[in-house]
């Protein structure tokens, strides 16, 4: 069983349930050593509404705060952020870790001439191709703790083609070259079994990326996406922890917090 998740949403998100104080219950009540807070942060660039408004900012801080305060002596609680690498000003993302613990890296969306495609419905090699090249500088960029759900940009595709597999090498490499882990999400479990034309398959974890994954030598953490307190650990967890074992993958359970780690 795992005793840790840095991958938690709050309710501020729109799409999840609960405050800081639910998570951290359930998290105690599991016997979790650690629990991440790490909603999405708000953003003026992109289309949807499935994150908290700029507004709110404040009152998510101020939240994980007062809790990871008053059970500092039960549970280490730290307060993070979920965020897309799209905005090309540095002081964007210098907002955001000047007030937390780490920002994960969640791609859900490229950038095209016409505005932004979500990354659950990439269709052409191009789109797979400009995905990966973001995600790799983003990860070179050091503003990351961990990359999300990697494999995510296969949703829309059935068939693992060339432009796909060189998408999951370019992101594997570079994570294993700036030493970020990246993240086996049970998020894409719970969205159940697809049929498809290469068979029957979650959307995601991607079989045929970790397979890639299984062949470097890059740090694997396993992740809830939490968007209910009861999803911290259920059967998608646990079927998440069996492959993560079968496919013989680097697993880590702490994650290496830079800009945490300089600021102490």
């Amino acid at each position: 069983m795992t005793h840790s998740n840095y991958h938690t949403h709050h309710r501020l998100c729109r799409h999840a349930k609960g405050t800081t104080i639910d998570y951290v219950q359930k998290a105690i009540d599991l016997g979790f050593k650690t629990l991440g807070m790490s909603d999405h942060v708000p953003s003026d660039l992109l289309p949807d509404t499935m994150r908290m408004d700029a507004s709110e900012l404040d009152a998510y801080i101020e939240d994980v705060r007062a809790v990871q305060k008053a059970h500092q002596d039960t549970i280490k609680v730290y307060l993070g952020m979920e965020c897309e690498f799209l905005d090309p000003n540095p002081a964007y993302y210098e907002r955001f870790l000047s007030r937390v613990d780490y920002l994960i890296l969640g791609q859900h969306y490229v950038k095209e001439a016409a505005g932004y495609q979500s990354a659950f419905a990439l269709s052409t090699d191009a789109q797979i191709l400009e995905y990966g090249k973001t995600v790799e500088t983003a990860i070179e960029s050091g503003y990351f703790s961990m990359v999300a759900h990697p494999d995510l940009y296969m949703c829309g595709i059935d068939a693992f083609n060339e432009a796909a597999k060189d998408t999951a090498h370019r992101i594997i490499k570079s994570a294993v070259e700036h030493d970020i882990p990246l993240e086996f999400n049970a998020n894409g479990i719970r969205r159940g079994i697809k049929e498809t034309s290469q068979g029957m398959r979650y959307p995601y974890p991607r079989m045929e990326f970790w397979e890639i994954a299984k062949t470097y030598p890059v740090d694997v953490m396993l992740s809830s996406d939490a968007h209910h307190p009861n999803k911290l650990y259920d059967d998608a967890m646990k079927e998440a922890e069996q492959m993560i074992e079968q496919f013989g993958l680097k697993r880590i359970h702490t994650l290496k917090m830079k800009h945490l780690k300089n600021r102490l």
